[in-house]
């Protein structure tokens, strides 16, 4: 017992191996749908069959006996009269259906019977008026009986049920088996069809097995099937995304590398000075190398944050952020206080907008952090908000020379090279904008300076401030 189950298990791993192929479970269920519809439309066409052979015979039993009725019965009565009192009509043994059929003729009330050798006789099955049905042993007989037109004999007809359910048989096996035998050539021909649809993958598989590691190329269309097409489509989008993950990955190597090399090199001659001079470090000596370490820290922190924000895939979750606006606001107070900043800030108490808190919070940041270092001290901070876009507006010196359209390249910085920075802030904000769904825009304008009373190095008669602004147009506002 315990080898037919392991043979049993065995031959269920296998077969359920086997139909892990998509081929084959199409080809099964496709046979198996086959030969269902099939059992149903012979099980139909059997009754069908059944109803209308027992309705074609039904009718010729009439026939029949109305036959007998008129050609035996009535003649019989004579003959019988002068004194034969029965006749039995022996079995010719000609035909395998002869036995098969039986009749009985009697008259009515007089005694005589004429009737075939293989016929019920009057005790085994009274005389019965029309259709009816009886079993004999294992015989199962169809009758009909009927009264002739003068009242004077009665005519009964017997058909056996096996002469019935052999032609029905026959009738039902004659439409199955065709469809038995177009079984097998239906199979073949599903499995070459299969097969041939198959190709297109066949022809995509063997293409990424044979593709080059660095080659992230779309694979181009070629007349497959839409099936095939949907794969082609989801995975050039997902080749594009790795090359885009690569691309960023040697861009933040080469931006690390470049970036980091003039600090570091700046920061080693100062060293190797301080160690051929053989003298003990001054305090202006180590604030330089301090201001050189920020520098390098500052650089490779912004590096990181670019990097995070390169590779954010999905935000999920919303945020008023109008909150987190004057959140960041607050937190950078002090160094709007200390620039004499006038800040003006009209923006709604709510405004709820699809992405995450720190997201928001992190684009905000250098929003306000880009303003502050290159607004002019005790020029103007502006944020507004009219439907859908948000605007921050900070004053710039009359000599600051940027070329609008490429603020968001990484590390530009226009001429003002001796503000703190790495160029890095709006090339966070791109990137973290296209992944909250918002459009950015930068403008460029002039303004009237800002009288304060405090020495701004602007006045009345001088050159007028320019102003630069960040728009974000924002698409999923909740």
């Amino acid at each position: 017992m315990s080898r037919l189950k392991a043979l049993f298990v065995l031959l269920w791993e296998r077969m359920t191996r086997r139909m892990r192929s998509i081929r084959r479970r199409i080809l099964v269920t496709v046979s198996v749908v086959y030969l269902l519809c099939s059992s149903i439309s012979a099980a139909w066409i059997y009754f069908e069959i059944s109803h209308e052979v027992d309705e074609l015979f039904d009718a010729e039993m009439i026939q029949q006996a109305k036959t007998l009725a008129v050609m035996v019965a009535e003649p019989a009565q004579h003959q019988f009269v002068r004194g034969q009192q029965e006749i039995v009509i022996p079995s010719l043994d000609q035909h395998d259906y002869e036995n098969k059929l039986a009749y009985r003729i009697e008259g009515v009330g007089e005694g005589w019977q004429l009737y075939s050798d293989n016929a019920p006789t009057q005790q085994q099955l009274p005389f019965h008026e029309g259709f009816s049905s009886y079993r004999v042993s294992d015989q199962y007989w169809h009758v009909f009986g009927m009264t002739t037109t003068n009242g004077s004999a009665r005519v009964l007809l017997f058909q056996e049920d096996d002469f019935r359910a052999e032609l029905r048989s026959d009738l039902a096996v004659d439409t199955i088996v065709p469809v038995l035998l177009l079984l097998p050539f239906m199979l073949w021909l599903g499995w070459v069809a299969i097969n041939r649809s198959f190709q297109s993958f066949a022809r995509l598989s063997s293409a990424l097995r044979h593709r080059q590691p660095n080659d992230y190329s779309a694979f181009p269309p070629a007349n497959d099937g839409e099936e095939v097409e949907l794969v082609k489509h989801s995975l050039n989008y997902y080749l594009a995304r790795i090359e885009q993950t690569f691309a960023r990955e040697k861009r933040f190597s080469a931006d690390a590398a470049h970036e980091l090399r003039t600090p570091l090199a700046a920061l080693k001659v100062r060293l190797q000075r301080l160690l051929d001079a053989n003298a003990v470090p001054q305090a202006d000596d180590l604030e330089e190398l301090l201001q050189s370490t920020n520098r390098i820290i500052n650089l490779v922190e912004s590096l990181l944050v670019l990097a995070k924000v390169d590779n954010v895939v999905a935000v999920h979750g919303s945020d008023n952020i109008a909150k987190t606006l004057r959140q960041v606001l607050a937190d950078n107070y002090h160094r709007i206080d200390a620039k004499n900043l006038q800040s003006d800030v009209q923006i709604p108490t709510k405004l709820t907008c699809q992405g995450e808190h720190s997201y928001w919070y992190l684009l905000f940041s250098n929003l306000i952090d880009n303003a502050i270092k290159y607004a002019p001290q005790g020029s103007e901070l502006t944020v507004t908000f009219t439907p859908n876009t948000l605007t921050i507006c900070n004053a710039l010196g009359a000599d600051h020379a940027i070329d609008i359209e490429r603020v968001s390249e990484r590390f530009y910085r226009g001429r003002q090279l001796n503000v703190e920075g790495a160029g890095l802030g709006l090339s966070i904000v791109e990137n973290l904008a296209q992944q909250l769904g918002v459009d950015v825009f930068y403008k460029k304008g002039v303004q009237t300076p800002v009288q304060t009373g405090v020495q701004t190095g602007v006045g009345p008669g001088s050159a007028p401030l320019s102003t630069f602004c960040c728009e974000l147009r924002l698409r999923h506002v909740v």
